[in-house]
């Protein structure tokens, strides 16, 4: 009877514990360009019983980690002082909670190649670390397509040259059998950007233009006869998006040989939800991600050295748009 009593002890602590924290992460995609931005989202469910505060004096410290591995199941590094903050997160009990984290701002995942993650969340009145269930993703560099180097516009109108150059490429990306176009725009030493701008329609083909300011001009096929109009300054931010359809005339792009402006022409404004799907329908944005009252989300490094070009250069419309 005694042996039968020790025996039950054993296998009383060999069979897990109910979870006390339920912890699920959740990726925006599966495949990524290299230095696009990975976000994670996750999932906090507190079952223990108890409420639960993340804060700075010892009885309350507490963290959600990552932990990341390559196809050699090697460990990701996380970035030097890029700690995630997590104080003054609280769930009460019952409560579920999300946060979203960008993971390349906290881990170096500067290289091609497939990758595993799970989130784990600890806490000092937690009796053990409680973690997620394995999500894998592959980042690549892509496929260039078009690639065409710029000089930086004189926007003051003196005459004197600004130094430096930007580069703007074209890239693809396959995923789950659809390929994606990515704008990346660079300066001679840094990445200012890398941009989604659209998939592949079946045979049609996009067009790119850079006008006089050396700003980006591009008009995106997103469905037979649908095209997607976007421009961009030489920083890589997006300065005008609209959608236009084939009606007796094509949407293009026309560059004034003279003047180098660069105007959207032909077609019609094309109308979500008739001409074509709404680009967000169907995909898991960061509001969606987040709960009504999200945990505070690590703010990232501005980039150095961005020259704003200002409202006042702004890319001309076309005399049919409004």
């Amino acid at each position: 009877m005694k042996k039968l009593g020790i025996l039950t002890v054993l296998i009383a602590f060999a069979l897990p514990l109910s979870a006390q924290i339920g912890v699920k992460i959740q990726l925006n995609r599966r495949a990524y360009m290299l230095h696009e931005n990975i976000f994670a989202c996750v999932t906090l469910r507190n079952d223990s019983g108890k409420p639960l505060l993340f804060g700075s004096s010892p009885e309350l410290q507490g963290f959600i980690l990552f932990d990341i591995r390559d196809n050699r199941n090697r460990p990701v590094p996380p970035r030097k002082d890029r700690d995630i903050m997590v104080s003054g997160l609280y769930l009460s009990p019952g409560e579920i909670k999300r946060m979203v984290i960008r993971l390349n701002n906290h881990y170096d995942l500067s290289r091609n190649g497939n990758y595993t993650v799970y989130a784990y969340v600890s806490h000092n009145i937690l009796p053990r670390e409680y973690r997620s269930s394995d999500v894998s993703f592959s980042i690549s560099p892509g496929v260039e397509l078009w690639k065409k180097q710029v000089g930086l516009p004189d926007i003051a109108g003196t005459g004197s040259a600004r130094n430096g150059e930007r580069t703007y490429s074209i890239l693809s990306l396959f995923e789950s059998g659809f390929r994606n176009y990515y704008l990346k725009v660079e300066d001679e030493k840094h990445l200012l950007a890398i941009t989604r701008i659209g998939n592949q329609v079946s045979y049609e083909n996009f067009q790119a233009e850079v006008d006089m300011l050396s700003r980006i001009h591009l008009l995106m096929p997103v469905a037979p006869r649908i095209f997607h109009y976007m421009s961009f300054n030489v920083n890589g931010v997006n300065l005008e998006s609209s959608y236009w359809r084939t009606s007796g005339t094509i949407p293009m792009l026309y560059r004034d040989r003279k003047t180098g402006k660069v105007t959207r022409v032909g077609g019609v404004k094309a109308r979500k939800g008739i001409d074509y799907r709404d680009p967000k329908e169907g995909r898991l944005s960061i509001s969606q991600m987040l709960d009504e009252r999200p945990a505070p989300v690590p703010a990232g490094k501005r980039d150095e050295g961005v020259v704003d070009l200002g409202e006042h250069v702004m890319p001309t419309k076309a005399a049919d748009e409004k």
